[in-house]
């Protein structure tokens, strides 16, 4: 069957074009054919019908051997411009419906944060395969059981990070900075994400449900808590019932592009985790920090993630200087460094000299053949084939949920406490170089860090073994990494 299908694939794509429009990764030799491997056609529903959603939305209706046949959103007011856009009967606020028929053979998952491991968990339950967008998951608990439904129920999934589906640069950059040593040996790795994000309100009453919103679906397993901020919809964002912040929204994707060129996928889960950070500006009702930084021990090179989310209160659009890419991240090395930036990267000598570059994947278009790859290992009945297994995405959430919860776990920041415990590391790698950024816009800001607006962790030590938190303050972080969701008959369950 796995043959024939094969076949079918090959004669599909020769036909419309696309085995030269997007590459077919080679395929891997222990191949995990699907109990059910669909036919020519893939029809997809898509569950999450606001912008993520749509992207989504718009590469299934554009790519051939591929149909878009049902869409979900609690919010009517998303739901009906979908079903509308795309010319569908199939349009329901309940996702169980999607669940339910038989004409879907997988799901695009693009819902809010806290519904993505319920979500694929019934999905996979149901017989369908799923391609889920990061972040994957808001506890280290829930994120293994979808790893686990996956391999019980022997179904593709696909987490949403893009960017591992690139046909040139992962290859060259991993060639350039491993095999050739181009710039020598690495020294240590600062990621960075400084980008504004505005307040978003501070209610003295709590936010009223629009009418249009079925709210008890849209919550899912998560908490039903009074709502201080000013929208339902993109803030829930910054809630930690229902978000990461910015550690998980924009972390998920540089962290784990980091994991992949730099430590080349060797490093599942970080070893030690620290972070300082806070909400600062205009007090609203958000609970994530808007300013932030992590220093991860990797046993090897050090990371440095660091978060400027803080407008400028004279500048707009400025959140203080930063030394390369606003996304993306730097490499240093013995003789120079590598810049990676949100659409290709750079190589420079000592000097600072240009030697060469990499032009990669743009978000937008990134969605494009990672969603093709996912059709061709369905057709292909080849698991293994997948960019971005579900693994990997679970993985690289221990880089963005672990930060989180010693950010929780935090007393007031103290600068020389925390200097002190890293030097005693030897390994402390950027961070001083991304704390002088952040003091210097904090204090245009007329902010002082150590004035009780930061908090400092404590660091976490993590086993890779167990996947949960070992050492001082275990106890406490474990509370969080084994979060299970539920609340009423919305429940994560045990796989």
């Amino acid at each position: 069957m796995k043959n024939v299908l094969r076949r079918r694939f090959l004669a599909a794509g020769t036909a419309f074009g696309i085995v030269s429009a997007f590459p077919v990764p080679a395929l891997w030799a222990n191949d995990v054919p699907s109990a059910d491997s669909p036919g020519e056609e893939l029809r997809f529903a898509l569950i999450g019908c606001g912008g993520r959603g749509m992207l989504l939305a718009d590469v299934v209706s554009k790519l051939p051997g591929m149909r878009l046949t049902a869409v979900c959103d609690p919010d009517r007011s998303r739901l009906g411009p979908a079903a509308q856009k795309y010319g569908l009967e199939k349009a329901f606020t309940d996702l169980r419906r999607i669940l339910e028929d038989p004409d879907v053979d997988a799901v695009l998952i693009a819902s809010p944060n806290h519904w993505h491991c319920l979500a694929a968990i019934w999905a996979m339950q149901a017989g369908k395969h799923v391609y889920v967008e990061k972040p994957l998951c808001l506890s280290f608990w829930e994120g293994r059981q979808v790893v686990n439904a996956a391999k019980k129920y022997r179904k593709f999934c696909q987490i949403g990070t893009q960017m591992r589906t690139d046909a040139v640069l992962h290859s060259f950059v991993k060639q350039k900075l491993h095999e050739e040593k181009l710039l020598g040996d690495i020294r240590s790795v600062r990621v960075n994400r400084s980008w504004p994000r505005r307040p978003i309100g501070l209610r003295e009453t709590p936010c009223p449900i629009p009418e249009h919103l079925d709210y008890d679906l849209w919550l899912g397993p998560a908490q039903n808590l009074s709502l201080y901020r000013n929208r339902i919809q993109y803030d829930w964002h910054w809630m930690w019932n229902t978000g990461h912040g910015e550690m998980g929204n924009w972390g998920a994707h540089l962290l784990d592009d980091c994991r992949n060129d730099v430590l080349q996928d060797r490093v599942f889960i970080p070893k030690r985790v620290l972070c300082i950070g806070g909400r600062v500006g205009e007090k609203d009702a958000g609970e994530t920090p808007n300013m932030a930084l992590t220093w991860f021990d990797t046993g090897s090179i050090p990371v440095v993630f660091g978060i400027s989310g803080l407008e400028d209160a004279q500048k707009r659009h400025f959140t203080g200087n930063t030394k390369g890419p606003r996304s993306g991240y730097v490499v240093y090395c013995e003789g120079g460094r590598y810049e990676k930036f949100w659409g290709g990267g750079v190589f420079y000598d000592s000097e600072g000299k240009k030697i060469c570059e990499i032009a990669g994947n743009s978000e937008h278009y990134g969605a494009f053949p990672h969603i093709q790859n996912f059709a061709d290992s369905l057709r292909n009945g080849n698991e293994a084939a997948l960019n971005a297994q579900i693994e990997t995405g679970f993985h690289s959430s221990f880089w963005y949920n672990a930060p989180n919860m010693a950010y929780r776990l935090g007393r007031k920041y103290s600068k020389s406490e925390t200097i002190s415990f890293l030097e005693t590391t030897g390994k402390c790698g950027c961070w001083g170089e991304v704390l002088n950024e952040m003091e210097e816009h904090l204090a245009n800001n007329r902010i002082q860090m150590e004035d009780g607006t930061f908090t400092m962790s404590p660091c976490l030590e993590l086993d890779a073994e167990t996947e949960r938190f070992v050492g001082t303050y275990a106890e406490e972080a474990n509370r969080m990494a084994e979060m299970r969701p539920r609340r009423g008959i919305f429940a994560v369950p045990e796989v």
